[in-house]
């Protein structure tokens, strides 16, 4: 017997729109090699705003971001022009109804045009980070401290290391490369204080 199963125009919508918003609630990050405190970013976002003509991303204070930071508008898969700013400029465009320090960095990528009335815009964010303090090697260890704030947030250990400690729950898998990935589920209203140690195979 087969069944077949109809849902009605708005319930598509709805659940749509569900599935749009429900992207904003995670973020990956790729650890490279420890000896270059870099690891890779990326996180979707929405834009609704009418009127806004270009999407950023707050660099954390102790931090330094690549010049290479890639940003797409995933409803057309087209890459956005991106570059550098102050925190001082974002402030100025008003977007934000909390103001970012004037002199932190922030990343901005440049909208074709103006978020329209009744639009979004679906924002891919891809970034590397420098950060010799949060990210090193000690004692012959990898050590990765950061706060986590998005309610899933998965981290991926570089090629050749294996978990040695996590002080937080975290569901442990190998990616399609075989490397250590970590599942962090935030159900609270603050943030994880993660810290990931992992040692050479």
């Amino acid at each position: 017997m087969r069944f077949l199963l109809l849902l009605a125009p708005a319930l598509l919508v709805a659940q749509s729109n569900f599935h749009r918003a429900a992207q904003d609630l995670e973020i990956r990050y790729w650890l490279l090699d420890p000896a270059g405190h870099q690891f890779r970013i990326s996180h979707d976002f929405t834009v609704t705003r009418v009127g806004q003509k270009s999407v950023h991303s707050f660099v954390r204070k102790g931090s330094t971001v690549a010049p290479d930071s890639k940003m797409f508008d995933l409803d057309t898969g087209e890459p956005l022009p991106t570059h550098v700013v102050t925190g001082k400029s974002v402030n100025a465009l008003g977007y934000y109804p909390t103001p970012t320090d004037p002199d932190s960095v922030v990343v901005q990528g440049d909208l074709p045009q103006a978020v329209g009335e009744g639009q979004s815009v679906r924002i891919r964010v891809e970034e590397t980070y420098t950060d010799p303090v949060g990210y090193a090697v000690k004692n012959g260890e990898l050590v990765w401290t950061r706060t986590l704030g998005r309610p899933l947030n998965y981290v991926t250990l570089p090629e050749g290391w294996t978990l040695a400690s996590v002080n937080t729950p975290a569901i442990i898998t190998l990616d399609a490369q075989g490397r250590t990935m970590l599942r962090f589920a935030n159900i609270r209203n603050d943030q994880l204080a993660v810290t990931i140690k992992a040692k050479k195979r």
